[in-house]
């Protein structure tokens, strides 16, 4: 047996609003809260619903793909994000650099910003990508 990424764990201010940014940017379904079954089991065993709406996901159902799993974190960040995620618009090839560029604007469209571009060698490589951060300050790249 090996392990794997059961999610990308994100802290958020506001969890919901922090999935439909996500959830636009992966091409997933828009998180519109648990499944009522679920959250009648979540209050049997105690919890609120501020304590409910306290986690968010977006994920479009398929185990092959990345769930990305909100939970709120009032706290003030303080440093850089020692890991971040890698994020590409195609699954098959590299990306151009028009087509970064492209996905760029789609996502600052959706609340991204642009921390910077980076372009560097990697042996024959060029490498670039575009460092970003999300609504709420965390970094990505989009590469």
């Amino acid at each position: 047996m090996t392990a794997r990424i059961a999610n990308v764990s994100i802290h958020a201010r506001d969890p919901l609003a922090l999935s439909r940014f996500w959830a636009g940017a992966m091409g997933y379904p828009e998180f519109t809260g648990w499944p009522d079954d679920e959250v009648a089991e979540l209050r049997a065993a105690g919890l609120t619903d501020d304590d409910i709406a306290a986690r968010a996901e977006a994920w479009d159902g398929d185990p092959a793909h990345q769930r990305f799993y909100f939970t709120r974190y009032d706290r003030e960040r303080r440093q850089r994000n020692r890991m971040h995620v890698d994020i590409t618009p195609f699954d098959d090839r590299r990306a151009t650099r028009a087509e970064l560029e492209v996905e760029r604007d789609r996502l600052v469209a959706l609340g991204a910003s642009v921390e910077r571009e980076l372009t560097e060698p990697w042996g024959p490589y060029e490498e670039y990508a575009i460092m970003m951060r999300d609504p709420e300050g965390n970094e990505f790249c989009l590469q």
